[in-house]
């Protein structure tokens, strides 16, 4: 009996999780406009050990002023950060981040 009850809460995390990753997508969603006043940028992070911390560190960046939209890609490391530059810089989205969580980050690329 306890195989059953193990594999139903193992099928009850993974709905949650891909219900999760559904609403991040929809949360995600950007206008036209805001796309074409926005700047891309990417971000090497280190001291991510699961998906749980790269959930954490998506909804510590939805929070951060400034931020248009952003996804966090685990395992890889990787943020992928849309952002106001009247609003905000990459200086400032990494000071963000190692104030408020315990990761590390660093400039990979900035595109327009």
């Amino acid at each position: 009996m306890k195989p059953i009850i193990l594999s139903i809460l193992s099928l009850t995390f993974v709905f949650l999780l891909a219900g999760n990753g559904i609403a991040q997508t929809a949360e995600s969603q950007k206008t036209e406009e805001t796309t074409q006043k926005s700047e891309t940028v990417k971000l090497k992070v280190t001291g991510l050990t699961c998906a749980g911390c790269a959930s954490h560190l998506y909804k510590v960046l939805k929070e951060t002023k400034g931020i248009v939209d952003n996804s966090v890609e685990y395992p890889g490391d990787i943020a992928v950060i849309d952002y106001d530059p009247k609003k905000t810089q990459p200086e400032q989205l990494i000071a963000a981040i190692e104030k408020k969580t315990s990761y590390k980050a660093e400039l990979l690329k900035s595109t327009k």
